[in-house]
């Protein structure tokens, strides 16, 4: 999209650096100019230096500068047309139209009257939630699971009528087309009668990066399958580029430069509702390479915290193999007496969570940890199956130092020769085609402890002077 120059000016005059900045990070005023630790690198004394009169940033640590359409390029990682809309909507300034052909207007428009529907949809489930008697049901699933009532207007969660057909009937008596209602994922035909997809369930909004209400997913509080159940893919809603709650825990995931990532929507609300808002999900599907690259770009490391039965141990193979495909560097955090998020932190508070994620392993401890558990490391057939196991894993990095340190590692929890287990390394590196230097174990270099020199008095006077 282009804009003119009128435009950005308009939109650079509404948007004062300072306050876009401020809202980003905690800005200082020192004589003229604004401080703060820079949000772009690693610092402990201020070095990133906002002006008013110039309307411009300047980091004198790593050199990032430019002005408030750069700032926000930079923070948010988006082009420059992007910018230039979202500092727009920030003001409420209306993004001009541009030319389209009819074929896109009629898509832009059909995106217009989903985004409306889904939108007044959440408001139709929470407030059959919160005022109406059908929502009761609704209301004491919700506490309990201990959510506040804060916690639950804050997601805006909500309860699907148990009728069959209520959400439709009501809807098309407001002039929304069927065809648009089915579209939207909150209706569906079969055997020629249109009903709702959602019935006698708790609801929870999905929000676009831009806080817009796309798609839902709803949970069984009876008898009944599946439990949980979500909107399928629509021209608002793809599920695999959203992270559940991504809009509430940004800035949190920002701030502490580092994410979690949870497996169900009630982890998300539940570890939320305590106070914990770096807390995200996939969204019923497997973590997706567009998710690990949403997350690379406003954080430094992403701390996977799934359930730790057979379901979640798998899903955290799998994201751990589209962390690599990504570069995201990753964690993985494992929760005590095998209970989930949600429980955990109801159980044991905020700050027992807090030491659980701290403790969170690097990928091949947890790795290495899951191998040896998972067969008998005191017996010869057991201890040739890890190793078959693990040092794959070993290779895929290419870090020799890395590689060097699990392979001693590695030796030592089976408490066998080193030799061998280089040995073995080498040969399964050769069958990968892997070019990695494994060097046997005697060849290390081993550090001596330097003598004791007792020091002469001269000597110190001369250092000193």
């Amino acid at each position: 999209m282009q804009f003119s120059k009128e435009f950005i000016e308009q939109v650079r005059a509404g948007n004062p650096i300072v306050d876009v900045v401020g809202s980003y990070v905690p800005l200082t005023r020192k004589q003229n100019n604004y401080w703060a630790c820079c949000p772009f690198h690693e610092e402990k004394t201020p070095s990133f230096s906002v002006s008013p009169d110039k309307e411009f940033f300047y980091c004198f640590g790593c050199h990032a500068g430019g002005d408030v359409f750069q700032f926000v390029q930079k923070i948010e990682n988006i082009s420059f047309p992007e910018a230039v809309e979202k500092l727009a909507q920030r003001i409420g300034l209306e993004i001009p139209k541009t030319d389209l052909s009819p074929a896109e207007r009629e898509r832009e428009e059909e995106r217009q009257r989903l985004y409306e529907i889904c939108d007044l949809a959440a408001s139709y489930f929470h407030n059959c939630l919160t005022k109406t008697r059908m929502g009761a049901a609704g209301i004491d699933y919700f506490k309990k699971r201990g959510l506040s009532a804060q916690t639950i207007v804050d997601f805006k969660l909500g309860f699907a009528p148990p009728q069959w057909d209520r959400l439709y009937r009501d809807f098309r008596e407001r002039g929304y087309r069927e065809k648009d209602l089915i579209k939207s994922g909150l209706c569906l035909t079969k055997n020629g009668k249109t009903y709702d997809r959602f019935r006698g369930r708790c609801m929870f909004p999905i929000r676009d990066d831009k806080g817009r209400v796309v798609a839902f997913g709803g949970r069984i509080i009876e008898e009944g399958e599946p439990k949980y159940l979500n909107s399928p893919e629509s021209p608002i809603f793809h599920k695999g580029d959203l992270l559940f709650a991504m809009e509430r825990a940004r800035k949190e995931i920002r701030k502490t430069k580092q994410a979690v990532l949870v497996e169900g929507y009630m982890d998300v609300v539940g570890v939320h509702n305590l106070g914990v808002t770096n807390v995200v999900a996939s969204l019923g599907t497997a973590f997706t390479q567009r998710q690990a690259q949403l997350l690379r770009r406003i954080c430094d490391v992403a701390i996977v915290a799934y359930d730790m039965d057979r379901a979640g141990r798998e899903a955290t193979r799998r994201a751990i193999a589209i962390a690599r495909e990504t570069g995201l560097k990753l964690r993985i955090a494992t929760l005590p007496d095998g209970k989930d998020p949600d429980e955990y932190i109801k159980q044991h508070g905020a700050n027992a969570w807090e030491d659980v994620i701290a403790m969170a392993q690097n990928v091949l401890d947890y790795r290495l940890d899951e191998i040896i558990s998972a067969h008998d490391a005191t017996s010869t057939d057991g201890k040739n199956m890890i190793v078959q196991e693990f040092i794959p894993e070993i290779m895929q990095t290419d870090n020799a130092i890395t590689i060097d340190s699990y392979l001693r590692r590695l030796a030592t929890r089976l408490r066998m020769n080193e030799n061998i287990v280089r040995s073995e390394a080498q040969k399964i590196a050769k069958t990968q085609a892997k070019n990695v230097y494994i060097a046997p174990a005697g060849n290390r270099a081993e550090t001596a402890e330097a003598p004791r020199v007792t020091p002469d008095p001269a000597e110190d006077d001369a250092i000193r002077l």
